[in-house]
């Protein structure tokens, strides 16, 4: 049985031999890249053809590039009263609700490098968190290299990398991602939990009033 309706397949392949791009079919017929392209890889466009969608990708890069320029001008002007001082509760909040285990410790993880030094700076400079209260441990698989993504959340989280333990095991931490995942986990952290609760309680109960 076909998956979809050899009207739709005719379709895609008209559309395609009209010079139609690959993201156009997309989102004219509701399907996956993979998809489009399996149906229509073996027709052949003209250079004109080639050439036409090869300068509709340039304009849209251009429009894009200006929609990004649009958006950091927007971000910092929203951004131009930030006072760390006063919003670092709201942000530790956000990160551990989002990110941290609830109940059973004290316990972030991520991939992410910058939320994780976002993460680390607030409970150092605003918690007084030492770094011989914390537990860095690298979840990685293969085709990872154990040692390379060691030293990467070494440097990342500023702790030694005799510190910084690892977890190979291609089962239960399969990825895609380069370095791993870091896990940091705060020894006898249950009163600074307790606090991230309390947080997170406050916050939202201000905001929902």
């Amino acid at each position: 049985m076909r998956r979809h309706a050899s009207s739709v397949i005719d379709g895609l392949k008209t559309d395609r031999r009209s010079g139609v791009s690959i993201l156009d079919l997309m989102q004219k017929y509701s399907l996956s890249k993979t998809t489009v392209w399996h149906h229509v890889r073996n027709i052949k466009l003209s250079q004109i053809q080639k050439d036409t969608l090869r300068s509709r990708m340039g304009a849209g890069a251009k429009r894009s590039q200006v929609q990004w320029d649009l958006a950091r001008l927007k971000a910092r002007d929203v951004l131009s009263d930030f006072d760390e001082n006063k919003t670092w509760p709201v942000l530790l909040a956000a990160l551990y609700w989002s990110e941290g285990t609830k109940k059973g410790g004290f316990v972030f993880t991520n991939t992410d490098e910058l939320m994780i030094r976002v993460f680390l700076k607030i409970l150092r400079e605003r918690l007084n968190i030492k770094d011989s209260d914390l537990d860095i441990l690298v979840r990685t698989s293969t085709p990872m290299n154990p040692l390379d993504c060691r030293r990467y959340w070494s440097k990342a989280t500023g702790v030694p990398l005799r510190l910084v333990r690892v977890n190979h095991d291609d089962k239960q931490n399969k990825s895609k991602t380069k370095y791993g995942m870091c896990r940091i986990t705060l020894r006898k952290g249950g009163a600074t939990l307790k606090i991230m609760h309390c947080l997170i309680q406050e916050i939202t109960g201000k905001m929902l009033a």
